[in-house]
């Protein structure tokens, strides 16, 4: 993007609607989401104020500059590597005194700054009174009361950022500095007079934000600054002085609440909506707990495995494809294509379109799409960080908090972005333990609907979710010792329950169906290739041949290990290949629930080793890959065991 564009960056707490803001500005669709860790990665696009180009950026959620979380790293590193044009920050009208401890520091930043109040509706209906103006003075910042979801207040916010962007020929208002407390602020002015280096914030607000160790910033003030041994001595010094941390918070929300005096007004004696009321009832661990259990056989269970996996998969796989497409396809191959191989590689047993097109359209993508439905109607209620809550008590028993919920069920949804969005859980170690359960033991969408489809009438899914969820605990007791995982901290933004928006939820549902197809449509056809460049070399049966004593060991027929192969390519793939070879006839219904347990916790796919990499690197990624293999090879013992299956000759 060209640097002569203005550049405005989105911030604010997760969970106030800043990705919202994001399309209203750019038309994109990212993922708008009502809980927070929506936004991992930093989202850019193009759009336009009052006819003139600016970039906008849509950032992770952000509680404070002193960054705690990955994701809070991420922002805070894009604001002080390089100034913005214009720092937009989005905060919740009815949570404001929470919201603006983090204007204070963006002031003392010396970035340029509006503050966009959302949520105005949900205020307005709480009897919440706020005057825009009078918070405008006491900040001395603007102030703009809006609603995205109801497309209010976005002129003004576009005026005034057009205000701020294109002064003609003037420069910016000085932002107003913090009145600190003498001896606090003598120790902030030391430190800040020691930096040299150019940032995209004020010195003071540097020096804020080093007063808590973190490494990621560390990074870039020794760059900037071409070295940190100026630093060091008065930096470690004033980190062990923890009441001038203290005195820092006491002093910004002292001054938050000064400010506020006057702008805001609450209802006396106000009572408690049907909304919050029902809200609280569903973080009780006796009715939340029911609840939960509700939704998740309810979403997962009977829309996701009964009508994705079964009637949608069904319809299309075998009403569809093996009646009517299939055939067609088979008759123009013959008739069109004059040579044998190329027949066999685009239709046919194993052709690109007869077992590519099929697997995604008529397998994968009815599946995806019930779960991103589900997913998308839990999410827009504000359901999904209520449970997070619910099941903290249990997640700290292996090491996580009750906020990897989050990423954790995204994983039933794709494992690759659920490693990404590991990113939102505070520490590394509780990241490296997100990441092996979600390499280990958490089947993607399309691997649980055909699981569930295929165990469903008989005890092979008893068996195949005791074994699973064995897997899991035991990694997770595993893990918890290797990381020496203590109880994490837990701090997570609840928002109001709402009614889900059926717009909203088809418009996520459409752009992550988008996007996953996106990613597995020429992966698909990548591997139909491959399986057919397998069968012209004779490649295939060596591997067959070469996995046949693990196979022997399961009670498995050799030809079972292709399933296994599929499943490293592309876990969805595995399980489309699974059902393929139940519905042959080559495997009983013991072999089906075998074969389900150990694909569940092979390998993970090719896509999500190379993340886990990027991610946690190399060493991690090889102790998943040993780890996950093991663990498939024993269940497998184990299900075998428990489903009778006779002993090979």
């Amino acid at each position: 993007m060209a640097s002569s564009i203005p550049r405005i960056v989105l911030v604010g707490h997760p969970n106030v609607g800043k990705s919202q803001l994001f399309n209203l500005l750019t038309g994109s669709q990212v993922a708008v989401s009502n809980y927070p860790g929506t936004t991992v990665e930093v989202a850019g696009g193009r759009g336009q104020i009052e006819g003139r180009p600016v970039e906008v950026w849509d950032t992770p959620g952000l509680y404070s500059l002193s960054a705690v979380s990955a994701e809070e790293q991420v922002t805070r590193l894009l604001l002080f590597a390089r100034k913005p044009s214009l720092v937009i920050q989005v905060a919740e009208a009815r949570n404001l005194k929470r919201m603006l401890g983090l204007t204070l520091e963006l002031i003392e930043a010396g970035v340029p700054l509006v503050v966009a109040v959302n949520m105005m509706d949900e205020a307005r209906a709480a009897g919440i009174k706020i005057n825009g103006e009078e918070l405008a003075r006491n900040f001395g910042v603007p102030f703009v009361l809006t609603s995205f979801a109801r497309g209010t207040g976005i002129r003004q916010l576009k005026r005034v950022a057009a205000e701020l962007l294109w002064r003609a020929g003037r420069k910016p208002s000085p932002l107003p500095e913090m009145p600190y407390p003498p001896r606090l602020d003598l120790e902030l002015r030391r430190l800040a007079a020691r930096l040299k280096g150019e940032y995209g914030v004020s010195h003071r607000a540097v020096a804020c934000a080093l007063l808590h160790p973190d490494s990621e910033l560390w990074a870039l003030v020794t760059r900037k600054e071409g070295g940190r041994e100026h630093l060091l001595p008065l930096l470690e010094a004033l980190r062990r002085k923890e009441d001038l941390l203290l005195s820092l918070s006491a002093f910004r929300r002292s001054q938050v609440e000064a400010r506020l005096r006057g702008a805001v007004f609450f209802p006396a004696g106000e009572k408690a909506s049907l909304s919050e009321q029902v809200g609280r009832l569903l973080t009780q661990p006796l009715v939340g707990a029911a609840v939960m259990l509700l939704v998740l056989y309810g979403g997962f269970y009977r829309f996701v495995g009964g009508v994705g996996a079964g009637i949608l998969v069904d319809w299309l796989e075998t009403g569809l494809f093996q009646q009517h497409l299939v055939p067609l396809l088979n008759r123009w191959g013959e008739q069109v294509l004059p040579w044998p191989w190329l027949r066999e590689l685009l239709v046919l047993d194993y052709g690109m379109l007869t077992l590519g097109l099929r697997y995604v359209l008529a397998i994968i993508m009815p599946i995806m799409f019930t779960f991103f439905l589900f997913f998308g109607f839990i999410e827009d209620s504000g359901y999904l960080p209520r449970a997070a809550y619910l099941v903290n008590f249990l997640m700290e028993k292996i090491g996580l908090s009750g906020k990897a919920v989050i990423p954790l069920t995204l994983g039933f949804g794709c494992g690759t972005l659920a490693v990404l969005v590991t990113r939102t859980l505070e520490s590394r170690r509780e990241r490296l333990q997100a990441s092996l359960l979600l390499s280990l033991a958490i089947p993607c969408s399309a691997q649980l609907g055909l699981m569930l489809a295929l165990l469903s009438r008989g005890e092979g899914v008893l068996i195949w979710l005791f074994l699973v969820l064995l897997s899991f605990l035991a990694a997770a007791r595993l893990g918890r010792r290797l990381f020496r995982i203590d109880s994490p901290p837990f701090c997570l933004e609840i928002p109001p329950l709402r009614l889900p928006r059926p717009g909203v939820i088809i418009k996520k549902t459409a752009s992550r169906l988008r996007w996953y197809l996106k990613e597995v449509w020429p992966l698909f056809l990548g591997i139909s290739a491959l399986t057919w460049l397998l069968h012209q070399t004779g490649l295939i049966h060596l591997l067959v041949r070469a996995c046949r004593p693990v196979m022997a060991s399961l009670g498995l027929p050799g030809e079972a290990a292709l399933i296994l192969i599929y499943g490293f390519l592309r876990r969805d793939y595995g399980a489309a290949g699974l059902m393929d070879l139940y519905r042959s006839g080559a495997l009983t219904g013991a072999q089906t629930t075998v074969m389900a347990v150990v694909l569940t916790l092979f390998l993970p796919c090719v896509a999500q080793l190379a993340v886990l990499i990027r991610e946690h690197g190399a060493w991690f990624a090889l102790q998943v890959v040993v780890l996950t293999a093991a663990a498939a090879w024993l269940a497998g013992v184990l299900a075998r065991l428990l489903a009778l299956l006779p002993l090979p000759l």
